[in-house]
């Protein structure tokens, strides 16, 4: 089961930690960019992988991304992110019979067996 990251930090915090302000940081939050936690009493809690995100985001908007491009963007990394995640826990690995598993997102030990594995898939389109 994957940690949860605690969410630890003030507003005021991460205002320091990325060079954004408050309004920034809000704003992003109702563009649905980003989603701290809060406490019992409505404060933001933000947590260390908020501020990453806070970072990416500030960096796509510098890189002249509007924030529909940027939405975009996040989008693609997390499905990138979920996909290798779901390769590195196997969930996609590849049982070929007489070899070894196939689980590594560079399976460099294991290039006869992809090789293999290509060769049948290929072989499976035509038929």
């Amino acid at each position: 089961m994957e940690k949860k990251d605690p969410a630890v930090y003030s507003i005021g915090i991460v205002e320091e930690r990325t060079g954004l302000t408050g309004r920034q940081i809000r704003y992003y939050e109702k563009m649905g960019l980003i989603t701290p936690e809060r406490t019992e009493g409505k404060q933001r809690r933000y947590s260390e992988k908020d501020i990453n995100l806070l970072l990416k985001i500030k960096q796509l908007l510098s890189e002249g991304l509007d924030i529909k491009g940027v939405k975009e963007k996040l989008k693609a990394i997390k499905e990138e992110l979920d996909l290798k995640e779901d390769l590195l826990n196997s969930k996609y690995s590849v049982n070929i019979p007489g070899r070894k598993e196939i689980s590594s997102l560079y399976p460099v030990s294991d290039r006869a067996a992809l090789i293999e594995l290509l060769t049948e898939k290929e072989k499976n389109k035509k038929d």
